[in-house]
């Protein structure tokens, strides 16, 4: 009897499937690594400059970007646009509320700058932000700089209070404009708390220490506290038009009533002089200031990849929020804004 050969063992059949999510595993693994790799590539070739998030990055002086003309004197055309005072987004090109500042203090200082054009397309925001711009255009005039005011779609609430000091101020004749006044606004998430079965349990050292609470309904003694707050600052708000616009007192608060105006009726009520956009608004400026020709600028910086990056960086997470619980458990306090709410 012949002895016989053991069968061949056939290849394992998982062997191509092992071999597959190898592949797979080391492609995911790659483009986890790559992005890091890159990312400090990009760092590096930026520069040696690092920063830590929450900490604000050291900015150069602004460059300036010929619009027009040709000369030794400056026009500086500075833009405000959206929520005055809102957070802002590194890869937005609307001007945080410190750049603005920035901008308004450099055209300021600087020699060769004979006016300002201030392009204002805001419904306003934040009294506080409001009256920083507000201060530092009063600076600029004081410098013997001429400013004047380009009303876009929107100029109203904060959008008129920044306006406000300028020697001259132009609309399109459909401008939105007005909404002269304050507004501070309460939400209240009672009811919503009753039906998630939330509740809310409040220890303070005074009857007024929640006030504003989204968890209960105001007292008269919060609706009075808060009417006062925004009394005063109404009553701010009118003094700045009455000293930046020439009116008389009576006249401006029968008009600052919080509605809304068009170019052509704020034109007559004299809360502009002229109608017409940024071309007549710039030669209004060159007119005003003495200048025959002169150089009209916009103020920029160089924005690198890496500055992007790190910005973004530096820039706090909005945490996810996708049933909308954290909002309704950790509300906003009310904000104080002259701003047009419709």
């Amino acid at each position: 009897m012949s002895e016989q050969s053991p069968p061949s063992t056939p290849a394992p059949r998982n062997r191509g499937w092992l071999i597959a999510l190898s592949i797979i595993g080391g492609l995911v693994l790659a483009c986890a690594i790559l992005p890091i790799g890159l990312f400090a590539v990009l760092l590096g070739i930026g520069g040696r400059a690092t920063a830590t998030p929450g900490t604000a990055l050291p900015t150069s002086r602004w460059e300036e970007q010929a619009v027009e003309g040709a000369g030794r004197d400056r026009v500086v055309i500075i833009d405000i646009s959206g929520v005055i005072g809102a957070p802002s987004d590194a890869f937005s090109l609307q001007l945080s509320h410190g750049q603005l500042l920035s901008q308004i203090r450099q055209a300021t200082k600087d020699t060769l700058v004979k006016a300002v054009v201030l392009r204002v397309d805001s419904p306003g925001g934040g009294v506080v932000a409001s009256s920083e711009l507000h201060a530092e255009l009063l600076k600029l005039r004081e410098a013997g700089k001429t400013l004047v005011v380009s009303m876009g779609t929107t100029a109203a609430s904060g959008g008129y209070y920044v306006s406000a000091p300028a020697d001259r101020i132009y609309a399109n004749p459909d401008t939105l404009t007005g909404s002269l006044g304050v507004i501070l606004s309460l939400t209240n998430f009672e009811e919503t708390y009753e039906k998630l079965g939330l509740k809310s349990y409040v220890y303070k050292s005074g009857e007024l220490k929640d006030i504003g609470s989204p968890t209960r309904p105001p007292t008269d003694e919060d609706a009075q506290v808060l009417q006062s707050v925004v009394d005063e600052a109404y009553a701010g708000f009118v003094r700045v038009i009455v000293e930046g616009r020439g009116l008389p007192e009576a006249q401006v608060r029968q008009i600052a009533d919080g509605r809304i105006y068009t170019g052509n009726q704020a034109l007559e009520l004299g809360l502009v002089d002229e109608l017409g956009n940024l071309d007549a608004a710039i030669l209004g400026a060159k007119e005003l200031a003495g200048l025959e020709t002169a150089l009209v600028v916009r103020y920029t910086e160089s924005t690198s990849l890496r500055s992007l990056l790190l910005s973004r960086l530096a820039a706090p997470q909005a945490p996810t929020d996708p049933l909308g619980l954290r909002q309704l458990t950790e509300p906003q306090p009310p904000r104080l804004e002259y701003r047009w709410l419709p």
